[in-house]
């Protein structure tokens, strides 16, 4: 391992236990009710909490339970939204989830450890990252359009164009299962490339096509390809994966608990889970990752990312901060090599921006590892038509290219952009002249309009796309919104309830009538409180279930083996009502 990938994978642990220090101070119920409902339903929607016998099993009375939820709720751990019928569901918010998998670890049904022994084979190779696609195809768009039809969909000769433009293919993506509209007309890989850029909030849908946001476009190529990765990333894994809280602990669990980038991991696939190979699939045609075998036919994986530190959000609204390691890797960039034959070949560590301006004077003849494009003369004059000047390109060429630029490349470049020139004189400027005197420096103002913008926040996970994804669909508002702080209403309930018994009941450890004592365990049933009782010098906390009446009444329920554990242990018992010599109601602490 270098020392600079030691560095990161130290920050990397730094972050994690910067995450969990705030999952530590949450008290023991809060942290038990989170874990249960977490280990049910990871990030999915859910309309109520637990029956009383799972918060029985974890030591908790339903009281309790239901105010930890009420103050988990307080505290943005959990959320809430309406469906647009009315109905109120519940969900732990995705940047919570990779933290929660770390915390939760001994909890879960592992899907991912180390690796013990070597991998046989590589399965499947890591393509080319995703986000030099998404780059080619922006630009595609730019010099093509998009347009669509009347109705509403893209040409179907575009579609197959689109389809060859990149190096993403069907089957890299067949098995996810996606659904969306015009099955027969776009492949799968086409729909994931659109929605990723209609998510990503570079592209937006109209009536005449799917048109560029020039504003967002000047922000993203100023980006580097790790805050790209991130962006990606967060949209793939939210948008692609699979609904379903297998699936999403298996995401998550592969992200956060594999042992680092570069790094075999051993996938567990608990009765070979499909859902578990069509997502690392998935994860190799995007290029952040690749799939082995080992010696003992067992599926492997490694990242080629370090997809911990994309999950890793602050409380800022999801915008990253580049750690120092992260610019110094930027800062390292390559340049590109232009050979006499006029291929220009790119190494993967030059810059977004300059791969932006390199789409704008050549043609992209393979994509690789090392890219490979060629200067051509069409190019080179609809740039020059559009105001760019070739002192400009000679400039950028001689800055970001490795040497000197082969002299018969040099003479035939201003060859083709004089030609350019001349055109622009005698064509284009004529009309712009009569309407706007001033294009090519307009045309420079919209080019860099937003580039001052402070954020390069992009997905939001609230812009629409071309998926149908079922788990957000109703949704009309966040019952969040109303700032209604749940904790203190379930407080002023209580105050309420305590008005209509008897203060003793939970002041004090008493010995009462048959009768009375009945009707405080029964009590203590309807309330969902925990009941505590005495015999002798033993002292029982019980979590009472029911009440079984035969000659003598008799209370059943879970007795809490050990009161002072962090998570308790307990046991179903019966107890007979002449047995103990004092109880009393024990009430929730915060009530």
């Amino acid at each position: 391992m270098s020392g600079l990938e030691f560095e990161v994978e130290k920050s990397m642990k730094s972050r994690k236990l910067a995450d969990l220090t705030l999952w530590s101070e949450l008290t023991s119920a809060e942290q038990r009710v989170l874990g249960a409902l977490f280990r049910k339903y990871a990030g999915q929607t859910f309309f109520s909490l637990l029956p009383s016998e799972v918060w029985a099993k974890e030591g908790l009375s339903g009281a309790e339970a239901k105010l930890a939820f009420a103050m988990l709720r307080r505290k943005q751990w959990v959320k809430s939204v309406h469906k647009s019928w009315g109905e109120c569901s519940f969900y732990i918010p995705e940047c919570h989830l990779a933290m929660l998998t770390l915390a939760y670890t001994d909890l879960l049904e592992r899907s991912v450890e180390p690796m013990v022994g070597s991998v046989r084979c590589v399965i499947k190779e890591g393509k080319p990252h995703i986000a030099g696609e998404l780059l080619h195809l922006l630009a595609w768009i730019n010099k093509e359009g998009l347009p669509v039809t009347g109705k509403g969909t893209i040409h179907k000769r575009t579609v197959q164009k689109l389809s060859t433009l990149t190096i993403m293919s069907p089957e890299d993506f067949v098995q996810l299962e996606i659904t969306y509209d015009h099955k027969a007309l776009y492949p799968v890989h086409v729909v994931i490339l659109l929605d990723l850029l209609l998510c990503l909030n570079l592209v937006q849908q109209t009536d005449r096509g799917f048109e560029i946001r020039q504003d967002k476009l000047q922000q993203w190529i100023k980006l580097s390809w790790f805050e790209m990765h991130g962006e990606v990333f967060r949209v793939c894994m939210e948008r692609y994966g699979g609904a379903g809280s297998e699936m999403q602990h298996f995401r998550y669990q592969l992200a956060v608990l594999a042992p680092g980038v570069n790094r075999w991991c051993r996938v567990l696939c608990g009765g070979g889970n499909s859902g578990f190979h069509s997502w690392l699939h998935a994860l190799a045609g995007w290029g952040f990752g690749e799939i082995g075998e080992n010696e003992d036919g067992e599926l492997a994986f490694r990242w080629l990312i370090h997809p911990v530190e994309f999950l890793s959000r602050g409380a800022d609204g999801g915008v990253y901060h580049v750690d120092r390691l992260h610019e110094q890797e930027e800062m390292q960039y390559g340049k590109f090599y232009v050979q006499p034959d006029f291929e220009v070949m790119v190494p993967p560590n030059v810059p977004p921006e300059v791969c932006w301006r390199l789409e704008q004077y050549c043609e992209r003849i393979t994509r690789d590892q090392m890219s490979i494009y060629r200067l051509t003369k069409d190019r080179m004059e609809i740039a020059v038509a559009s105001g760019v000047k070739w002192e400009d390109i000679a400039d950028f060429i001689q800055r970001h290219g490795q040497g000197e630029l082969p002299d018969q490349v040099f003479v035939t470049l201003k060859d083709w952009a004089t030609v350019g020139e001349n055109v622009q004189d005698k064509q284009d400027m004529l009309v712009f002249a009569t309407t706007n005197p001033d294009y090519p420096e307009q045309w420079k103002r919209e080019r860099n309009r937003g580039s001052t913008q402070n954020s390069p926040f992009f997905y939001n996970g609230e812009t629409q796309g071309l998926m149908q994804l079922p788990s957000i669909s109703g949704i009309a508002v966040d019952c969040d919104e109303d700032k209604s702080d749940y904790f203190m209403i379930e407080k002023s309930a209580w105050n309420e309830r305590k008005a209509d018994i008897h203060e003793n009941w939970h002041r004090e450890w008493r010995k009462y009538h048959l009768s009375t004592e009945r009707q405080i365990a029964m009590q203590a049933i309807e309330w969902q409180v925990k009941l505590g009782i005495q015999k002798g010098t033993d002292t029982f906390v019980l979590i009472p279930h029911q009440v079984e009446e035969q000659e003598q009444w008799i209370l059943e329920g879970w007795c809490i083996l050990d009161p002072n554990e962090t998570a308790s242990r307990t046991e179903w018992r019966t107890f007979i009502a002449e047995d103990w010599d004092a109880m009393r109601l024990i009430l929730p602490d915060d009530v």
